[in-house]
């Protein structure tokens, strides 16, 4: 009998079922034209010995990859990132693959190196979640290579080959801001980041598209894109807290960002009304109004889309790469009569969380 300390090997399950290596092998694999009374002896040698076959050793003999996935993501301390990365190691781990992560910070060469790693060891595939705004030539250069299987969460990550989930971030600034505006505010105070980013970019469309048509309502001169983190948000609502001509409602566009301005306003006492998009984890402690989309859902249709693009997706597929037949599936219309064509077919709506902040009248002050 094996030592309790030792790993149980092919050869000691074909020694306890008293079988050669080779028929062994055969019953574990599952391969057919094995007697049954010769592979229940294997299997339950293998049981009592507690082995379990080396998955990763087998998917290469099989011909396949290995079953690991690079994630890149840009900011590990981004509640969002943080969110959708346990989603997508939750929806991985159930079909028996394995996350190798990346954070790229803002440093594009180790984001390109990461990739050219990925592809080197032949992984299964990549999933952005957020990317650095300079590496769309990188992802579609990646994409270009035979084989490659990518999915962005990052809208910006876009090329031929490669699957976009990503969320209605025009949306998510329009729902934003008519929240504040159905409660009476004409002076709103936007905080951004990374002006260059197609999100940042995307939600200050939506903010537009709120405002448009309605007379005496002020962002622009509110606008602040130069906010990138937590300290810097909150040294730009500090600043106008501080201001007599300060905006009397805030939006922030992205969790890291709302965390920096509801610590100015705890520090400072005063609490104008305020919507942040992405929830975070101290979000509902702090009555902090939210927009928020499904994680989970954004997650396992990321998951989807990278397996199905390893499968052929009818006659005539060209060998599975991602991207063929695997875009964005239907247009959604929203509400207010908008057709966004970046809408994919699963459940991507977004919703407002209205937990006290965002309700505020302008007179709360």
């Amino acid at each position: 009998m094996a030592k309790q300390n030792d790993r149980p090997t092919l050869a000691t399950v074909a020694a306890r079922a008293g079988v050669s290596i080779k028929t062994a092998s055969r019953v574990l694999n599952g391969e057919k034209h094995v007697a049954a009374s010769t592979a229940e002896k294997v299997e339950a040698a293998a049981e009592e010995l507690g082995f379990r076959l080396n998955s990763t050793a087998r998917r290469l003999r099989a011909g396949g990859r290995l079953p690991y996935i690079g994630v890149v993501l840009s900011d590990a301390g981004d509640a969002f990132q943080a969110r959708a990365f346990a989603a997508v190691e939750t929806e991985l781990a159930a079909v028996d693959l394995r996350p190798v992560v990346t954070v790229v910070g803002d440093d594009p060469d180790r984001e390109e190196a990461f990739l050219d790693e990925c592809l080197a060891n032949d992984l299964t595939g990549i999933i952005v979640i957020r990317a650095h705004p300079e590496a769309a030539e990188t992802y579609a250069r990646a994409a270009s290579a035979p084989g490659t299987r990518i999915v962005s969460l990052d809208p910006a990550v876009d090329s031929p080959g490669i699957g976009i989930v990503a969320g209605d971030d025009r949306e998510a600034g329009r729902l934003a801001a008519e929240q504040l505006l159905a409660h009476g505010h004409m002076a709103l105070g936007v905080i951004g980041d990374q002006s260059p980013s197609l999100i940042t970019t995307r939600r200050l469309q939506g903010i537009q598209d709120a405002v448009a048509g309605r007379r005496g309502v002020g962002w622009r001169a509110y606008m602040r894109e130069d906010a990138h983190d937590e300290a810097s948000a909150k040294n730009v609502v500090a600043a106008w807290l501080g201001s007599r001509s300060a905006p009397g409602a805030l939006i922030t566009l992205s969790a890291t960002l709302t965390q920096g301005a509801i610590d100015a306003c705890r520090r400072l006492g005063e609490w104008p009304a305020l919507v942040g998009i992405d929830d975070f984890p101290t979000a509902e402690l702090l009555d902090v109004t939210v927009v928020d989309r499904n994680v989970e859902s954004l997650a396992a249709e990321a998951v989807r889309r990278l397996r199905a693009g390893a499968e052929p997706s009818g006659a005539g597929a060209g060998g599975g790469r991602l991207g063929e037949g695997n875009g964005p599936i239907a247009a959604e219309t929203m509400g207010h009569g908008r057709v966004d064509d970046s809408v994919p077919d699963f459940d991507n709506a977004l919703c407002v969380i209205a937990r006290g902040s965002g309700e505020e009248p302008p007179d709360t002050r």
